[in-house]
């Protein structure tokens, strides 16, 4: 009897949560389509420029070399073609397909748009996947999920033409399979993930290639062992077997990109040479790589850039919510409390916090396993590596290219800054309950000491709730108050209703 009405309570538990996610990636489809349907064609970075590439795959059926001139950026030269574009691919034959029925262009620009919208909605479901496997505690696992979600800009760059929002899955997919695969030991699905992960990866955005370096690093370290007796070991065989399985999905998934760009540009697989030699030929003199104003060739040290002037207080404030052209933004305190928790939670997850209530307690078996220390180390590194590389990227391109001080650029590293943020929440709440504990005991009676326990328990789930309320009504504030009214008062994507959609 007991076990049918724990099997009855646990089937109960889960119904409830299957219809909180369905109802959660309901609101983020809601949240993206708000955005998609109603901001003006253009308005969003690049855009315009974006989908020149989209637009000549859809009128050609065939890809454009980098240098056509019907995808060269007016004055700035060169083009997008020249850069990976799987999300151009699939949007140019989406409406290619779609204008055997329609030429309206509020259905076809929506149409572009929502195909990001459903790569936002396929990050959501691994960023909830991700939280499931990281934390037991159901409070720590939708703080985790809403506060990367949720955040304005991450709801914003997927609902646009561009590749970031593929390159956001594809972080999301790979973190979750490195972090899976600490417990499953690089399963046959785990490397199937994975390979389609830096598929997306690779396809999709350079800045974003750190989690590549990142994934190459733990994989490998995986199968590399310290002990006493034999030092220092490596699992050759399993190593291998995965190893070529991933490699040869990867190859066969982006290999055709990089030797099209070998014959199109004299052997250049990246095409940046290419792209720069192309804008040299077709930018005006103010964007022109030889005579344009940069930073790096007008002898400024970089300490200035960063330090003497307004970048890293946009590239915060653009990575937490700027919307359409960089001229919408949010409430002056939201970018302010989000900069606060952020570095509460980030200095809490850094120290030993964690030691005040585990010096009495043996620890977990996981915990003495030095083998998963070692994995856990090393997965601390790669992805503090990975945002070391995506942040520098963004800011030597702003150094030496061009002065953009926009946090898409660096939001790939959201996902591992949540989590590091979630580690946080997690001792702070750890930290809450101890206090209960050290309260309990020097109080007398079992009731007393049993309410202290619960109080520093409930304070736990309280500070989750609140944070988790924070980020949703920031969220609603953004969208409701600042980003919606902007275009309802003004142009918007409405009036390409019925009107031929010819870029």
């Amino acid at each position: 009897m007991r076990e049918w009405k724990d099997r009855k309570e646990k089937e109960e538990l889960f119904r409830g949560e299957r219809a909180a996610e369905l109802i959660f990636y309901l609101l983020v489809f809601a949240a993206i389509a708000c955005f998609a349907m109603i901001q003006t064609y253009g308005d969003p970075p690049d855009e315009i420029n974006r989908f020149k590439v989209v637009n000549y795959i859809c009128r050609y059926g065939r890809l454009p070399h980098g240098a056509d001139p019907e995808v060269i950026l007016d004055g700035y030269g060169a083009s997008y073609a020249f850069q990976p574009m799987l999300t151009y691919i699939l949007q140019g034959f989406l409406l290619r397909f779609l204008r055997l029925f329609t030429s309206d262009g509020y259905v076809l620009l929506l149409a572009a748009r929502l195909v990001n919208a459903v790569f936002g909605v396929l990050m959501a479901y691994y960023v909830r996947r991700i939280a499931k496997e990281a934390w037991k505690n159901p409070y720590l696992q939708w703080a985790f999920t809403l506060m990367t979600v949720f955040l304005p800009q991450n709801i914003f760059i997927h609902s646009y033409v561009n590749t970031d929002s593929m390159a956001m899955l594809s972080t999301a997919v790979i973190f979750y399979t490195l972090l899976r695969s600490q417990r499953t030991g690089y399963e046959r699905r785990d490397c199937i993930r994975l390979a389609a992960g830096i598929i997306l990866c690779a396809m999709s955005y350079y800045n974003a290639y750190g989690i590549i370096v990142a994934a190459i690093l733990i994989f490998a370290l995986n199968y590399v062992h310290i002990s006493k007796e034999k030092g220092i070991w490596t699992e050759w065989g399993p190593l291998l077997k995965s190893g070529i399985l991933i490699s040869v999905l990867v190859l066969a998934g982006i290999g055709w990109w990089f030797i099209r760009n070998a014959v199109l540009y004299d052997g250049d697989i990246i095409a940046m040479q290419a792209r720069r030699e192309c804008a040299i030929r077709t930018a005006s003199e103010e964007f022109n790589p030889l005579t344009r104003f940069t930073y790096q060739n007008s002898g400024i040290p970089l300490y200035e850039m960063l330090f003497k002037t307004d970048y890293l207080r946009l590239l915060r404030d653009s990575f937490i919510a700027m919307f359409g052209p960089m001229l919408i933004p949010t409430h002056g305190l939201i970018y302010v409390y989000y900069k606060r928790f952020w570095i509460l939670t980030c200095t809490a997850a850094v120290l030993p916090l964690q030691f005040l209530w585990k010096k009495q307690e043996k620890t977990g078996q996981e915990d003495q396993n030095p083998e998963s220390r070692k994995n856990k180390w090393v997965f601390y590194f790669s992805m503090a590596l990975f945002c070391a590389i995506t942040i520098g990227l963004g800011i030597y391109y702003s150094y030496a290219w061009e002065y953009q001080p926009q946090g898409r650029y660096i939001l790939p590293v959201l996902i591992p800054l949540m989590y590091l943020v979630t580690l946080g929440m997690e001792k702070l709440c750890g930290l809450m309950k101890w206090c209960g504990e050290r309260t309990a005991a020097l109080l007398s009676g079992e009731r007393s000491k049993e309410s202290a326990v619960k109080a520093g328990v409930f304070c736990g789930k309280l500070f989750c709730l609140g944070v988790m309320a924070y980020v949703m009504l920031a969220f609603a504030y953004s969208l409701f108050i600042r980003f919606l009214p902007y275009y309802m008062q003004g142009e918007n994507m409405f009036s390409m209703y019925g009107k031929d959609f010819t870029p």
